[in-house]
This record gives structure tokens, C-alpha cells and sequence, in this order.
């Protein structure tokens, strides 16, 4: 437990039942198969790229809050970063409530997205912990060993998208901040946790 960067059996315990919970709440009929997987699929949701993803999220949320991020977020991240056609307009720089008003199509089908991405965020936690870049403090997940800036340059360099994936996690990090909420953050997504 102590290499997953939890300190006590009892923070190991309240990620497994969170985990656990998760994965029932996933439809059956949202599952694709692993081996039923195409190479493109396979490659998008691979462990090390949505832990990218939700790494650049708690490490810009952990930079204004000075504190993890609720563990409960980090289901929503995926949904927003892997539709494009909810990624492409993100804008930090405008207040989330306000986007989500200018951007009502954002939220069709949001629901499905995030029950459908449960079990790849789940993967994606358990690779950043396994491989002790996050830790679990009082239910919030707060970068342990931050992953230097040019390894993450060197990843996003060979493909644009894969780029913008990660330049707009950070944005969404910033929305959540200054929600200051996580149940105002599902509400405003029309979810609950």
C-alpha cells in the first residue's frame, strides 16, 4: 500500500468501495470489450494517456487550491476532455456556468459519457498511484511527484490533439477551482457523484 502512496489501510479501503461503486454504476450495455476493441479505441482510452490527462486537471487544480482535488471530480474530466466537440471550445477564461449557458449541447449525452468513462478513470487513478505520482489525502487526489515539463512536451509534441487533450485539462483544473464546489460542478453537468 505505502508504494500506491496510501498511508493507511483505511484510505485503501474508501478507494477500493469508491472504485467499486464506479464500476457498478457503469451500464453493461456502455462496456466494449477489450478484445473487441478497435487500435484507435484502444489507443484513447490507453491508461497512460487519460492519467495525462487527468494529471495536467489535479496538477492546475492543486496549483490555485494549494490542495488535491476531490477524488469525486476526477469522473468528470475525461468525459469533457475526450469529446471533441465539448474540448474544442473550452475556454478558461470564461466562468464554467457561463460556458455551460453560451453551450448548451455540451450536456447532451453527458450523462452516458461519464458512465460509459468510469472504469478508464478508474484505470487511470490506479496507473497514477501505482506509479506514485498521485496520493489520496483525506479523499482529494494531490500530485505527489509532479512529471517534469518537458517529458509532458515530449508526449503531446508528435500529435496536435493529444496536445490539446492536455492543454485543455489544465483549463478545466482552473474551472473546477473556482467553482470551489464539486457538487455545484455535477450540478452545472446535470450528474450526480
Amino acid at each position: 500500500m505505502q508504494q500506491l502512496g496510501i498511508n493507511d489501510l483505511g484510505q485503501w479501503e474508501e478507494y477500493r468501495q469508491r472504485s467499486q461503486l464506479a464500476r457498478e454504476k457503469l451500464s453493461v450495455d456502455n462496456i466494449v470489450l477489450r478484445n473487441e476493441q478497435t487500435p484507435e479505441v484502444s489507443n484513447l482510452f490507453n491508461p497512460s494517456f487519460c492519467a495525462l490527462i487527468l494529471y495536467s486537471t489535479i496538477s492546475e487544480y492543486q496549483k490555485k487550491a494549494r490542495s488535491g482535488m476531490f477524488f469525486t471530480l476526477l469522473y468528470l474530466i475525461l468525459p469533457v476532455i475526450l469529446h471533441h466537440g465539448t474540448r474544442s471550445r473550452i475556454n478558461s477564461r470564461t466562468n464554467m456556468i457561463v460556458w455551460l449557458q453560451r453551450n448548451p449541447d455540451a450536456l447532451v449525452g453527458f450523462p452516458e459519457r461519464a458512465r460509459s468513462l468510469v472504469s478508464y478513470a478508474n484505470e487511470a487513478i490506479e496507473f497514477l498511484i501505482r506509479q506514485q505520482v498521485v496520493k489520496i489525502e483525506g479523499g482529494k487526489l494531490a500530485i505527489d511527484k509532479p512529471i517534469s515539463k518537458s517529458r509532458i512536451d515530449k508526449y503531446t509534441a508528435a500529435d496536435l490533439e493529444v496536445a490539446d487533450c492536455i492543454n485543455k485539462s489544465a483549463h478545466l483544473g482552473r474551472w473546477f477551482f473556482n467553482m470551489r464546489s464539486d457538487e455545484s460542478i455535477y450540478a452545472a453537468w446535470g450528474v450526480r457523484p
